[in-house]
């Protein structure tokens, strides 16, 4: 009986050991917004208003497998603290980077909804106390729109997600990435397989230096008799220095919005460049942050559309309170010419009012508090 007791203790020992290790982190960001539109015949005026700047709790963990191998988790929750997005089911569980994978010396495997392609090289508000909507991601992520295939690669996260990451090569990280759908759903209009998009990157980051590359090219679900395909593709570079007293950052991206006529398999490409300018200077407690981003024309084919570009100009600053607690606040002006759409980053989605008109200017004001755990 004893000899058995003792077995058990061990076994109970042993699968005490093998359990997973779970963490729980994230962080809580808003503040206060005021938004003015300018510029259009209609809609203009101001709002003020509470917003969100992405909050989110994680759930995460790892289990070692032996033999170098381990197994790893992520579940990303997304919320907002002012009105959750208007209704109970517009932060659902896990909405936010959510994977399952292993990793070991030949890298990381991972498969799930990841952020994947955007905003690589742009300004940091997205991980400070200022607002997102003075992210250079309002240009960097769009081609003269906020909404359908004008996004690209979702300016956010992909779903249906398999990833492999290559290990540290003396700061060198490689990084492919597949989806069979990256906007829903697979099989939308009947076939599981039709549309796809695919994602390959590179990263180097040692002493002062980062630079990355990433390519990105996507196509809608197989196209029927009657409707027809949509894609993208995309190519940005970015690289950062830090000097010491600053750091200066240059990004430049390459997005096409492509278009096909039903059972047609050639595609018409409408795209656009923006080159944007992420300036980051430290200053004891505080840190100051200067974004230039402009972006051109955009071009369908070989024919120019004139006034299809926009300027986006944003000044943040930055004080810790605490390792973990910081306060923010941060000016965006985003300027478009008569027949550009761009938008302020997630200015519909988090700062809960709308988004500005084709041709319209929109700026806004914040002052906010972020507390990571």
């Amino acid at each position: 009986m004893k000899k058995t007791l003792i077995a058990l203790a061990a076994m109970a020992a042993t699968t005490a050991f093998a359990q997973s290790t779970v963490t729980l982190s994230g962080n809580v960001k808003a503040g206060l917004a005021q938004t003015k539109y300018s510029g259009a015949a209609t809609g203009n005026g101001s709002a003020a208003g509470l917003a969100d700047g992405s909050s989110r709790f994680i759930l995460s963990g790892s289990e070692d497998l032996g033999g170098g191998l381990r197994a790893n988790f992520q579940v990303d929750t997304r919320f907002r603290i002012d009105d959750n997005g208007g209704q109970p089911t517009a932060s659902p569980l896990a909405g936010g980077n959510t994977f399952i994978g292993l990793a070991g010396s030949f890298g990381n495997l991972q498969i799930g909804k990841l952020d994947t392609h955007y905003c690589l090289g742009s300004d940091t508000h997205g991980t400070r106390a200022t607002a997102l909507q003075a992210s250079s991601c309002g240009l960097l992520a769009y081609v003269n729109g906020s909404s359908g295939n004008a996004v690209i690669a979702n300016a956010s996260r992909s779903v249906n997600v398999t990833r492999y990451t290559s290990p540290n090569f003396s700061g060198l990280t490689f990084q492919g990435t597949y989806s069979t759908n990256f906007a829903g759903s697979e099989g939308a209009v009947g076939k599981t397989s039709g549309g796809n998009a695919t994602n390959v990157r590179a990263d180097y980051a040692k002493g002062p230096l980062t630079a990355g590359v990433s390519v990105w090219q996507a196509k809608g679900e197989d196209q029927t008799a009657t409707a027809a395909r949509t894609g993208q593709k995309a190519t940005t570079m970015a690289v950062n220095y830090n000097l010491g007293v600053a750091t200066l950052g240059l990004t430049w991206d390459k997005s096409a919005s492509r278009a096909a006529a039903a059972n047609v398999a050639a595609f018409t490409d409408t795209e656009r460049t923006v080159t944007s300018i992420p300036v980051t200077v430290p200053m004891g407690a505080g840190t100051v942050l200067f974004t230039y981003s402009k972006a051109g024309n955009t071009k369908t084919g070989t024919t120019t559309n004139a006034n299809t570009g926009a300027t986006l100009v944003s000044f943040g600053y930055e004080h810790a309170l605490s390792k973990r607690t910081t306060v923010g606040v941060s000016y965006a002006k985003l300027d478009n010419k008569a027949n550009a759409g761009y938008v302020l980053y997630t200015q519909g989605a988090l700062n809960g009012t709308p988004n500005n008109g084709v041709g319209q200017d929109a700026s806004q004001f914040y002052v906010g508090v972020r507390h990571a755990f």
